[in-house]
């Protein structure tokens, strides 16, 4: 059989269980029971190779059993054990919320404001694998506590946090805390000092995602509660508020049919010039406001 014979028939089963991007997913699965590059697969694909050339019966076996996993609607992050966030690679798996591209944009919105400040300090609460404070501080100079509650994510923001040190940016630093999110002492040293403070909180109400792949994060990582999926996050904002300087920012990422309710949420808090940001897709992501200056 060719590579590419193989290519297209594990193509046309993921894209039978309903998996949307059944080539390029393909690819990946054969590179990854290879150790291989995807690179290196679509050349053996474009030289139309056998596939005895490239691989053995261990390593077409390993290839199938992925296959298998993945037609389950097993996330593709969880059999790579990784997932990537915009310049980083960080260490993915079951427990831990995925870190989805659209979140990227989140990231570069408060990077972009700490750039101006001198010695900027942001928390990122909800840190999961810590792919906010992470990607924010391989941008910018930035001082981040990493804030996470449950036990499973936080040994993977630890792991990312040193697997991550040296793209970080000269002088920045990502410090894992392990704490309560909602607790009215979280951070009690960084009282009125946060330059910026980012969430991806829990914000789906009930019931289950549609999509089988989100279905896999973990349920703490995912429902907000109460019937419009925000009580997580009307407790979250005055823990915000509190941690933030004047003149500091607040970002949340939210469901884009939550958008006009979470702004009413930032306003009855106090923060000023309060917008909703697009994310990568062009949909309602993010809102985000400014700590009262008055």
């Amino acid at each position: 059989m060719k590579v590419s014979a193989l290519l297209k028939k594990a193509s046309l089963e993921l894209e039978g269980a309903g998996v949307e991007w059944g080539e390029s997913e393909a690819e990946k699965l054969l590179a990854l029971a290879l150790g291989k590059s995807a690179g290196e697969v679509l050349v053996w694909r474009a030289l139309d190779l056998e596939l005895s050339e490239v691989a053995g019966k261990a390593e077409i076996s390993r290839f199938l059993f992925l296959l298998s996993k993945r037609r389950q609607r097993i996330p593709l992050q969880h059999l790579e054990g990784s997932a990537p966030f915009g310049g980083l690679e960080l260490k993915a798996g079951p427990g831990v919320f995925v870190p989805r591209p659209e979140t990227e944009a989140m990231a570069e919105a408060a990077a972009s404001f700490v750039s101006s400040r001198p010695s900027p300090v942001m928390a990122d609460l909800c840190a999961g694998t810590g792919a906010v404070g992470l990607e924010v501080c391989r941008r910018q100079k930035c001082l981040c506590f990493e804030v996470e509650k449950m036990p499973k994510p936080f040994r993977f923001l630890q792991e990312n946090i040193a697997s991550c040190r040296k793209k970080l940016h000269p002088g920045s630093e990502c410090v894992p805390v392990r704490g309560n999110t909602l607790s009215p002492s979280l951070l009690p040293f960084l009282s009125g000092r946060a330059d910026c403070v980012a969430s991806n909180p829990p914000y789906l109400a009930l019931p289950a995602p549609k999509q089988p792949e989100a279905a896999k994060d973990p349920p703490e990582a995912l429902f907000g509660g109460g019937p419009d999926g925000l009580s997580f996050i009307r407790r979250l904002l005055p823990v915000c508020t509190r941690l933030l300087k004047r003149g500091g920012l607040c970002i949340i990422e939210h469901e884009s049919g939550q958008s006009g309710e979470v702004c009413a949420l930032f306003a009855r808090f106090g923060f000023e010039d309060v917008e909703t940001v697009a994310d990568l897709s062009g949909r309602d992501r993010f809102t985000r406001g400014i700590k009262w200056l008055r």
